[in-house]
């Protein structure tokens, strides 16, 4: 027999361990949540309101009436085997209003807000004092952990799993809780207590056909794709579909209409990233070559055209480069690329003889260069698969330490946008230190950077560069002239051209094999010089003294790059839905 004494700590160390279990769930399911509509919404715009959603629903909970604990479990297992299907559908119609910050938080209101709700007040029942202290550091801390331990073990996957794994559960609880108050007397006739396990059986039935039968499981693609996939609501085909350590990756095609009618974009394929584009090329009747030369393929043998983006093909004028030993004599050895996407500038520089090393964060995104974009084979001694930064700081231990391996790069393509922003870690002024260690002392880098023009992130980008190599010249990608209403108000990608050389950097005339048989590289090598940016347009020099220099200056001590480009992800998000029609961004 325990003594009260002990009684009493049993019960508060199981009220303990209640609340916690409560607590992690409500992260795992918040986690889960946030990476199943960042494909839909993007990271900024999902992230906007999300933590007050949570607040406000745990302060809701706090303050009203209760029901009792076996209801909320039955409620919330409800609620999160769902999950799947409200997440999706919810936010692929809140999306179509096409409102970056409220599409989102109606989402968030629908799906999330009443799963927190019932999550604190079933852990309120169990010891309301202690469940708020739980809470409040769970609401804190525990959830951006979790994702920090999802991106680093590629745990994206189990969205669907971790759904249907906590409505399960909290089923069974409820089914237990049952069971429990059938056998204490609370209903003391067998017949009445065969019942309750049955019915008390019947949601966890439900929970294994939802998660086994694949209709009901998810109205995602990423889990169960069995490529190809052909849309029956537009000429769309998905050649890929996979969670991946930056979410969810996808290679896709826009058809031409079967009935011969027209549609805004037709006949390319993309690779999408959650909810940015990272490059395509046309397909079909649009592939064209200079001379009618045999074009790329895919490994499948599929002819691939130019690419869809002309900032990809200006990176490659880093090539063109005649102010340096290198750029005169036309001997680039080594090359870098960093953020490969389709893996078009990567191709280039291979199909000109430069040996090139590849670090990809993604591995899925490497996968579908290789497999859909007919990105040649580097060799496995030329591909790193993770972050930059830390191989960047490797190399340049390696180069330190004159080890001979580790020779420096002649060119060096920097391209790590996606979804409105930038990793702000990989434009820091210690960053770029880093780099032109491992840079040749004539070398040339290339930084694409997408935003506008005049505005705080591209001067912070322009100042820093600056500060590291000493000069860059800017160039924009637009196929027309660019206007001075454009600079205030458009998206636009700059390519800026960096080098530590004391050499000012000069472009020499492209030249027929400069185009590698590609239209789009002729009309856009060839128009180099109606393309470059005045530092003045990007760079306010009316502030001019170096003392407001500074506050541009990115350090890893001091980065507002993602705060500055907050609104500029907004902005995106709307671009991507013009740019293509919805119904390629819902269907991953």
């Amino acid at each position: 027999m325990l003594t009260n004494s002990e009684s009493a700590t049993w019960t508060s160390a199981r009220s303990t361990l209640a609340i916690f279990v409560v607590s992690l769930g409500l992260s795992l399911f918040t986690t889960a949540y946030e990476s199943s509509v960042i494909p839909l919404f993007a990271s900024v715009p999902t992230l906007k309101y999300l933590d007050r959603v949570v607040h406000t629903s745990t302060a809701l909970a706090v303050i009203t009436p209760k029901l009792s604990s076996s209801k909320i479990l039955l409620i919330l297992g409800s609620l999160v085997l769902l999950a799947p299907h409200t997440s999706y559908w919810i936010s692929v119609h809140a999306a179509r209003f096409r409102d970056p910050i409220y599409s989102p938080l109606v989402t968030h209101a629908f799906v999330l807000a009443p799963v927190v709700y019932f999550a604190v007040s079933l852990a309120m029942n169990v010891d309301p004092r202690l469940s708020l202290i739980v809470l409040a550091a769970n609401a804190l801390q525990l959830r951006p952990l979790l994702t920090l331990v999802f991106g680093l073990l590629s745990l994206d996957a189990s969205n669907n799993v971790t759904f249907t794994a906590l409505g399960c559960v909290s089923l069974a609880v409820y089914g237990w809780m049952q069971v429990s108050m059938s056998g204490r007397g609370l209903h003391p006739n067998a017949q009445n207590t065969r019942s309750i396990v049955a019915l008390s059986a019947i949601p966890l039935v439900f929970a294994a056909l939802l998660y086994l039968n694949p209709i009901l499981r998810s109205p995602t693609l990423a889990d169960s794709l069995v490529p190809p996939y052909n849309s029956t609501a537009y000429p769309l085909r998905i050649l890929n579909s996979t969670r991946s350590k930056t979410g969810v990756v996808v290679v896709g095609e826009i058809l031409p209409p079967a009935n011969g009618s027209s549609t805004p974009v037709q006949s390319i394929r993309y690779l999408r990233a959650s909810h940015s584009l990272l490059g395509g090329v046309w397909i079909g009747d649009k592939v064209a070559t200079l001379d009618n030369f045999p074009p790329p393929t895919d490994q499948r043998g599929t002819p691939l055209g130019d690419s869809i983006y002309s900032a990809f093909v200006l990176q490659e004028a880093v090539r063109l480069v005649n102010s340096t030993p290198q750029g005169r004599e036309g001997e680039w050895d080594h090359a870098l690329i960093i953020g490969l996407g389709a893996g078009i500038s990567a191709n280039a520089f291979t199909q000109h003889d430069i040996e090139t090393t590849i670090v990809e964060i993604d591995p899925a995104v490497y996968d579908a260069a290789r497999q859909y974009f007919g990105l040649s084979d580097p060799g496995s001694n030329n591909v790193f698969l993770q972050d930059a930064r830390g191989w960047v700081r490797s190399r340049r231990a390696m180069v330190e330490a004159e080890d001979p391996s580790a020779f420096k790069y002649d060119v060096v393509v920097h391209d790590c946008f996606s979804g409105g922003g930038v990793p702000e870690h990989l434009f820091s002024i210690e960053f770029w230190n880093d780099l032109k260690t491992i840079l040749s002392p004539e070398g040339v880098v290339a930084v694409n950077f997408a935003g506008k023009l005049v505005s705080d992130s591209s001067q912070a980008i322009l100042v820093t560069l600056l500060r590291a190599f000493g000069q860059c010249r800017a160039f924009h990608d637009l196929i027309e002239p660019i206007s001075q209403e454009q600079f205030h108000s458009d998206f636009v990608n700059i390519v800026f051209f960096c080098s530590p050389s004391s050499t000012p950097l000069t472009f020499r005339t492209a030249v027929e094999k400069d185009y590698l048989h590609s239209y789009l590289r002729r009309h856009v090598l060839s128009s180099l010089d109606k393309r470059e940016i005045n530092h003045a347009q990007i760079r306010d020099n009316s502030i001019g003294s170096m003392a407001m220099d500074e506050k541009f200056v990115l350090t890893d001590a001091h980065n507002m790059l993602n705060k500055w480009q907050e609104g500029e992800a907004f902005e995106h998000w709307k671009l991507m839905r013009e740019v293509v029609p919805d119904v390629v961004w819902e269907t991953y």
